[in-house]
């Protein structure tokens, strides 16, 4: 794949987002870091404290509420603040193009996150954990595709 001078390539998962700008040209790929993030998310029963609650159910019968997957809810925010955040610059920069790097459930928050305006200014994706890959294996990859 040939990137052109500022294409930005975002690579990201569930708790650590990096975005690169290519400071090269279509035949030499020189990534950039411009921004990155990463999220402290502790598991659930670190947490949550309580029990699931209880409420009264058909027939005088006492059903219970599911457990709250509170990591998995922190993992969804953090991947939709990136899409606003993607949003955002695709509309401060009306010739930026991106390539976005993912896991396959941050890959699919992202597509159903992001507004139709950025999501026509995706040129490629590539579906992986990569996110914490140092900058020449991004390189490598996005050379490989």
């Amino acid at each position: 794949m040939h990137l052109r001078n500022g294409d930005w390539v975002v690579v990201c998962d569930a708790g650590k987002y990096v975005v690169y700008e290519n400071q090269g040209d279509t035949d030499r790929l020189d990534l950039r870091v411009m921004s990155f993030d990463e999220n402290t998310n502790p598991p659930t029963h670190q947490q949550g404290s309580d029990r699931p609650g209880r409420f009264p159910g058909p027939a005088g019968q006492n059903a219970s509420v599911g457990n709250t997957d509170w990591h998995e809810q922190e993992e969804t925010r953090f991947v939709s603040a990136l899409a606003r955040q993607m949003d955002g610059w695709a509309t401060a920069e009306t010739s930026r193009r991106f390539v976005l790097v993912a896991d396959p459930k941050s890959m699919g928050i992202l597509r159903q996150s992001l507004n139709d305006h950025t999501l026509s200014r995706i040129d490629h994706t590539v579906t992986g954990d990569h996110a914490h890959r140092p900058v020449k294996a991004i390189e490598a990859l996005i050379n490989g595709a």
